[in-house]
């Protein structure tokens, strides 16, 4: 049996509405929704990365790290494609 999604925190909405205009961002630009964080750090960011996939994963979207060039990774919104 699944366990219930906890509720996106303000730091998630946050980043979801930063990825929400589709366009790719850099783990940097996420990590300035982490304002009441104690260390900023790439964990923060994908640990609540990690929490939103969860809950866009139901509703056909998903977060994907796209590969830009040999320095940059940045992370876009999108939606899935599926045989439904």
């Amino acid at each position: 049996m699944t366990q219930p999604l906890k509720p996106l925190s303000r730091i998630q909405k946050a980043m979801l509405k930063m990825l929400s205009d589709g366009l790719p961002h850099r783990k940097d630009e996420l990590s300035t929704c982490l304002w009441d964080e104690l260390s900023v750090s790439q964990f923060a960011v994908n640990k609540h990365l990690c929490a939103i996939r969860k809950h866009l994963r139901p509703k056909k979207k998903d977060i994907l790290c796209v590969y830009l060039n040999p320095n940059r990774f940045c992370y876009q919104l999108v939606k899935l494609l599926t045989k439904d």
